[in-house]
């Protein structure tokens, strides 16, 4: 109850704007019982962080293959579609997580970009992986820029959504950034 109370104080006043005080005062307890469960408000916001980040992090993961298989666009749909699933139902935690809304203090926006290069890593990963399989030159230099070209489209596109979400579903979306991604210019489905 504290977190979640905590969360809409800090998207509501930032994380300067926040106090114990005013959490305290959402939930309907007492500062004290705030302290008790959390030593300060960066303790709290950083379990926060850490709460929503898993949040988004279980359905992205859970969505990814341990291997790339040779048809790569399946498996950006299923796991893009997922990370922009999980965008859909929590919009605000996308924004807490990676866009670093509610929380301006500096360790508190060093730890949102630790969260970001983790996944960057972690697409790196196995694209590289993929990329040795393939038998691709400089295989390590190229997996990385993709991970944060996708990355960044994953990111890019969880935005698009929560601007315009009438405009597309979340799977829909995925398919076009994966069409995009692999086809380049070929991807952009043109009416005949």
């Amino acid at each position: 109850m504290i977190l979640d109370a905590a969360f809409e104080v800090f998207l509501e006043r930032g994380y300067e704007g926040a106090s114990m005080e005013a959490i305290a005062r959402r939930v309907g307890v007492s500062k004290p019982v705030v302290y008790s469960s959390f030593p300060s408000k960066e303790a709290l916001f950083g379990e926060l962080l850490r709460r929503e980040e898993q949040r988004i992090l279980k359905a992205i993961t859970g969505s990814l293959p341990e291997k790339l298989d040779t048809d790569l666009q399946p498996v950006i749909v299923d796991a893009l579609g997922a990370f922009l699933e999980a965008v859909r139902e929590a919009p605000a935690a996308f924004q807490v997580v990676f866009l670093g809304a509610g929380g301006t203090d500096a360790a508190i926006n060093r730890r949102v970009q630790r969260g970001r290069q983790a996944q960057t890593d972690a697409i790196a990963a196995l694209v590289e992986a993929w990329l040795v399989e393939q038998r691709v030159p400089d295989a390590e230099r190229q997996g990385r820029l993709l991970g944060f070209l996708l990355a960044g489209l994953a990111e890019a596109a969880a935005r698009a959504l929560l601007a315009e979400p009438e405009r597309w579903t979340p799977h829909e979306l995925a398919e076009q950034v994966a069409r995009l991604v692999l086809q380049g210019q070929g991807g952009i489905v043109v009416p005949r």
